[in-house]
Order: structure tokens, then sequence, then C-alpha cells
């Protein structure tokens, strides 16, 4: 193949399948981020989806592009990286020994013909179609507008259940289980206003999308990270750090406890905010009888805070990695409004007022099924048990024994050996693999009507200023 300088569009477009054609053939594929058609070069998720539909500027758009391309570059690359070493070799014997510039290089070739000519952009903008995390066959033969009735009273027993955990949170019934205290490794906090300089001076590009620096985000999430308060009865209550076993297969090592970190984006209004995901990984959740329809391996709770550009959250929220059970916190200044077009009833326990000088939230986390049983305002404790950062994107390509990279993930978002009983009950539902632990930009969070945890409108149609 020519050097990466002298690369025509012919060669990057044959380059791209021949790559594509090895992530398929063993089966790397990752899940973050979706392919689109006719672009090799370029991936989206929902949140760049929604620009599609909009009138942007060529500033604007050649902006929203890079996007596109960066996020294909960094996928492209994690599945590279997962391939097995023999077809890593016969790739940089096709392609040369430097396949990251080759992406790189070859990606910018065929970006520059989407930037330039205006039949590509029409193209590619009449392509963009993030996937659906819902399965229409299912609902078809599950016959979902009948069946979804019989799953009404059970989202209402749930949703009551977890409202009387936060009240017996309050009234300290924990039960005779020990409570473990995990805080972040450290103190480091900053003002609303150092907060919202930050978003703002960030923010400040055509998209106007909030992207702090490394060192930024590192304070920012320092500053927003909750204490984990688990009720704990065995080891599947310790939150762990995820690793590749001699099996080639993930499992959580409770030795290390890591919190992982990404963040994300939301649109509300005129205004991109900025979020920022905290996300605790569990060996199992544990069976509370013989016959236990939600109890398997790993488990998961993902911990979220949107931040207003004024520096203070506007709201928090969280599911676990399943993508169930979710519940939105407002904070100050803010409330819940239910959807009205019949899906399925948000789950709000409480509001979380501005916190104090020196006070961090503590989630509270119940043992065995891990659900969140209070979020309170408290002073530092003695004697906690200190979490590490990773990032999330780890996750994606884990190093393995044989020098192999593995991802947690398979190409479906699914993790391998999380499947639950309950799957076969609510699969009319339309989620597929109900109760799975599953990859971000994959998470179903109802199953009535259609709701996204990554929906670039979720916030804005769940959350209203006071006053408004």
């Amino acid at each position: 193949m020519p050097p990466a300088f002298a690369l025509a569009a012919t060669d990057c477009e044959g380059f791209f399948q021949e790559m594509d054609r090895y992530i398929e053939d063993y089966d790397v594929a990752d899940a973050a981020t979706a392919r689109i058609s006719g672009f090799p070069q370029l991936r989206v998720d929902r949140f760049l989806a929604s620009f599609a539909t909009e009138n942007m500027t060529g500033e604007a758009y050649a902006a929203w592009l890079e996007h596109l391309r960066q996020l294909d570059m960094s996928a492209r690359l994690i599945e590279w990286r997962n391939l097995p070493p023999e077809a890593i070799s016969r790739l940089e014997v096709s392609f040369g020994p430097h396949v990251d510039t080759t992406v790189n290089v070859c990606g910018q070739i065929l970006s520059e013909q989407a930037l330039i000519y205006p039949s590509r952009r029409s193209q590619l903008l009449s392509a963009i179609n993030p996937p659906d995390a819902y399965s229409t066959w299912q609902r078809f033969f599950g016959v979902y507008f009948l069946t979804r009735w019989t799953i009404v009273e059970g989202i209402r027993r749930e949703q009551q259940a977890l409202r009387e955990s936060f009240f017996n949170a309050t009234q300290n019934h924990f039960g005779t289980n020990r409570s473990i205290r995990y805080v972040p490794p450290t103190a480091d906090i900053l003002d609303a206003a150092e907060v919202a300089k930050i978003l703002e001076q960030s923010a400040s590009k055509p998209l106007a999308i909030p992207e702090p620096s490394e060192d930024q985000l590192s304070r920012l999430f320092s500053t927003f990270a909750p204490v984990w308060r688990v009720d704990t009865a065995n080891d599947n209550d310790h939150i762990g750090t995820v690793g590749v076993g001699a099996d080639g297969e993930a499992s959580i090592d409770t030795v290390d406890p890591v919190v992982y970190t990404l963040t994300s984006h939301t649109r509300f209004g005129e205004q991109v905010l900025l979020q920022l995901n905290y996300v605790v990984w569990f060996p199992a959740r544990t069976a509370e009888a013989w016959l236990d329809l939600y109890s398997g391996r790993f488990d998961g709770v993902i911990w979220r805070v949107t931040l207003g550009m004024d520096g203070r959250p506007l709201a928090y929220d969280s599911i676990h990695s399943c993508g169930c059970y979710y519940q939105i916190f407002p904070g100050e200044g803010a409330l819940v409004v239910q959807a009205q077009d019949g899906s399925e009833p948000v789950l709000s326990p409480t509001s979380i007022p501005t916190l104090k000088p020196n006070e961090r939230l503590t989630v509270r986390l119940a043992s065995g099924n891990h659900f969140i049983r209070g979020v309170i305002a408290e002073q530092p404790v003695p004697e906690p048990i200190v979490y590490g950062w990773s990032d999330y994107n780890e996750l994606r390509s884990l190093p393995a024994p044989g020098g192999r990279h593995v991802s947690m993930f398979k190409p479906d978002g699914l993790v391998e050996g999380s499947e639950r009983l309950e799957r076969f009950l609510l699969w009319p539902m339309g989620v597929p693999n109900a109760g799975a632990m599953r990859q971000w930009g994959t998470h179903a969070i109802a199953f009535l009507g259609k709701r996204h945890f990554d929906d670039p409108r979720l916030m804005e149609k769940l959350i209203r200023p006071l006053g408004d």
C-alpha cells in the first residue's frame, strides 16, 4: 500500500473495507457507536445524530463531521487492538505497521469529500440513523400492544418498592448488614463559579459542545464524585475492578475498588450540557430465593450528573447497567415532569438541594440487588475505603492473557454471562435480553414506550426549571 501521505480515496476505501472484513470475521465489532452506510470513516451516536436535522453553517458542519470521524477512529482502533495477534500481523503486512496513522489519514481524506461536495453532504445527512435499542420483531411477535398492559402492574410495584427503600433509608432501617463507604481519591472540589468558567470556555466551538481538557475533566469528576455507601452482606456487594481471566472472559476483582468515568452530553433548549457518568461494578446480583428471575453474574450501577451552564447540577439520574431501574433526582430550582404520551412513568423519589461547603453526596446501595436506597449530603467520615479512577472506555479493550485485548462487551453491546431469567418474561416489551448488563449507548430504560439513557433530549423531556 502507498505511504500514508500518498494515499488516494480508492486506496482508503479498500483499506477500510479490508479492515471491516477482519473485524466482522473475528467478531470484535464495538457497539458504542453506529456505522454510517456509505461512509466507512464515520460513526454516529444519538447525541451527534441530533444535529443532522439542523441547518448547520459550514463551520458547524465541519466541526460535526470531525466529531463523527473521531468516533470512528477511536472505535476502529479499539476493534483493531481486539483482533487476535495473527490477524493484526496480516493487516500490518497488507497495510504497513502504522495502522493507526493510516486510519487517521484515510479518515481525513474521505471526510474531505463529504466536506467539499454538496452531494456527499446530502447523502451523509440522510444516512444518519442511530440504532434503536428496542427490537421491533420482539414487540410484533410478542403482541406488545396487548401484553404491555400485563407489565404495568409490575412496574408500579417495582417503583413503589424503590420509593419505600428511600423511606427506610431515611429512617436508618438498613438491617443487620454492615455498610462500607467508598470515597473518591481526592478532596478537590470546585465552586460553581469555577465550574461555570470551565464549561463556558470549553463550549466556545461552533457546536457549543462543552469539551473540557483532560485536567479540567479530572477536577470536574472529583468535584461531583459521590461517596458510595454499600450495605454489604457478601462478596457480591463489594465494588471491584473489571479484568479478564485465564479463560478470556471478563470478571470482577473486588480487591481494588474502581469507579469508571465517562462523559456524555445532552441538549437542553438551545444549550448543550455536559454530563459526568460514574459507573461501579459488582461481581453479581445475589439470588434472594432458589428461583430468582433477576439474579445473576455481574451487576453495575451508573450515576450521572448533568451540569447546567451556571456550574450547578441541573439533575442527577441513574440506571443499573442493564438499563433497568431508571430514577431521576432534580437539582435545586428544577422539577420532574411526566411524559404525556402513555410511556412508562418516571420514578423521582426526591430532589437534591445545593450542597454546602465540604459536603458530598452519598449514594446508598442495598445489598444483593444494589438498589439505590437513599441519596444524602454528608460531611467526610473517618475510615472509609478509597476507590480509584478508570476510564470507562478501557472496558472496550482490556488486556487478556496471551497478549490479546478483549472487550467486556460483545458486538451486540451485551456482557456475556450476565443473562437473567427475566428475559423470558419481558421479551414482548422489545428489550433484547432484558436484565443483561450492556454497553454505554445501548441502554433502553423503559418497557412501556421507548426511552434511551443516551437520548440527547432526555433531560429536556423530563426536567423543567421552576417558574417555566
